[in-house]
């Protein structure tokens, strides 16, 4: 006779055996799957942190050539101009290529922050509260390219915009208002959210939005020939930089203001020149990079006094114009991108350059730098 408990199902261990060890298969294989994904991830990880420390060492090395750059351009010569080798992004090219670097990967540009408006020139000193009156015509000419007269299509106030400013930087006024619209500390607390006013110099560019009556959009305009309208970046027109290095007994200190004609764009150098003589700003233009078609040459020499060949000023607008400008800069922006695999890094340097009075040598710091 068969035994009863061999036919019986519950008794039966084989098909239970094998479904545990299926499960402990799909189990040991899901884990390994996840092993692998993270180790994948891990290393994936590890490369992207390779290449963002390669390509933040390759900006590094690319504003380090542009400070060597400023600085054997000061021993060579007394001026900067848009004739510079740091001026020439073919050049910076060629320089970068040499360091043994992909252009294509790697870019390097570097401009003159002496050739934009100071936006703290626009009193004497600090800490104080009087308006630099050569400063404040030339703000009141630039604002007057920018706004129209007209208030029925543009309703801004080159005035307001003016004394909002000047209540921005100074001190020592007891919040008093510059006219009738400017705008102090109670002005700023009525706001949302609000913030009072700094009664000090800009340190930073954006927070010249800070101020009343400045947006944005500010630089927007037609082109001098009344062409389309244009914009041009802020930071192309405008600097927080230009401290004088001499500091008075009494801790005060100033920003002159000066701008270098040799690499001020065209819509400057137009409120530079007295009023109806903006077309001229770009013959300045054309005289600074006239070239030689055989050579390639530069054909004028930019040096003190350049632009009396090619406007002519009454004895008064020629000691005004003097006044506000200036042909050499001790402070640039050096801006320097890399990539590698699928990481960019992008180096902001604002350099400061100065002679060393044991070396007689020009040098180069960094006076800000920043990261991106």
């Amino acid at each position: 006779m068969e035994n009863p408990k061999k036919t019986r199902p519950g008794n039966n261990n084989n098909g239970m055996a094998l479904l545990i060890c299926l499960a402990i298969i799909s189990v040991l294989a899901a884990a390994g799957l996840e092993l692998g994904k993270r180790v994948r991830s891990s290393t994936d990880h590890a490369i992207v942190l390779q290449d963002s420390f390669r390509a933040e060492e390759m900006a590094l090395a690319g504003i380090n050539l542009a400070m060597l750059l400023l600085g054997e351009d000061a021993n060579a010569n007394e001026t900067d101009t848009v004739q510079e080798t740091w001026a020439d992004p073919e050049t910076l090219g060629s320089a970068i290529a040499s360091l043994g670097y992909d252009t294509e990967k790697m870019t390097l540009s570097i401009v003159d922050e002496l050739g934009k408006i100071q936006v703290n020139a626009l009193i004497t000193e600090f800490p104080g509260n009087t308006f630099n009156n050569d400063q404040k015509e030339f703000w009141e000419r630039f604002l007057d390219m920018l706004i129209s007269a007209d208030k029925s299509e543009d309703t801004r106030d080159p005035m307001e915009i003016i004394n909002s400013l000047k209540d921005w930087l100074d001190a020592l006024d007891d919040d008093l208002e510059t006219g009738t619209s400017g705008a102090e500390s109670a002005y700023y607390q009525d706001l949302e959210p609000p913030y009072t006013c700094a009664n000090g110099p800009f340190d930073l560019l954006d927070e010249i939005f800070l101020v009343k009556g400045i947006s944005k959009d500010i630089l927007a305009h037609e082109t001098i020939e009344g062409g389309p309208e244009v914009t041009l970046e802020f930071s192309e027109a405008f600097t927080v930089f230009g401290m004088d290095d001499l500091v008075s007994e009494k801790g005060r200190y100033r920003f002159p203001g000066t701008i270098n004609i040799n690499t001020a764009n065209d819509m400057i150098l137009a409120a530079l020149l007295p009023s109806g003589m903006e077309d001229q700003a770009q013959e300045l233009v054309d005289y600074r990079v006239q070239k030689q078609e055989e050579t390639g040459d530069f054909v004028n020499t930019l040096d003190k006094g350049w632009y009396k060949t090619v406007i002519d000023l009454s004895d008064k607008e020629e000691k005004r114009f003097d006044r506000l400008i200036r042909y050499s800069s001790h402070i640039f922006k050096a801006e320097c991108s890399a990539t590698v695999g699928d990481t960019q890094k992008t180096i902001v340097a604002y350099i400061n350059r100065k002679k060393d009075k044991e070396t007689n040598r020009w040098t180069c710091r960094t006076i800000r730098l920043l990261r991106n």
